[in-house]
């Protein structure tokens, strides 16, 4: 699969009572959509590639922001990936 863009975190939420990640953000060119993957880096102990559940608009106190949403079991492999370690970091989209 080749590259389709990129997508710009600013913050990442654990909404832990629905076991998701949330990734708030920037996308590169246009939002991510859902069945699209993206690069969690194994330089950042991340599990590599891993399927975005959903993509949607999220209200915020501060405004609208665009956000990538993934399955928390996806990254249950990598319990050594800090998710801060993710924020202002621009990760490849698939």
């Amino acid at each position: 699969m080749d590259l389709v863009g990129s997508f710009l975190v600013q913050k990442v939420y654990w909404v832990a009572h629905r076991d998701l990640l949330v990734l708030a953000g920037a996308p590169g060119e246009k939002l991510p959509q859902a069945g699209q993957a993206i690069d969690l880096p194994r330089e950042l102990k991340g599990p590599g590639w891993v399927p975005i559940a959903d993509a949607q608009t999220i209200e915020f106190a501060d405004g609208p922001r665009p956000c990538v949403v993934l399955d928390y079991r996806v990254v249950e492999g990598a319990p050594l990936m800090e998710f801060s370690d993710l924020e202002d970091k621009a990760l490849s989209i698939r």
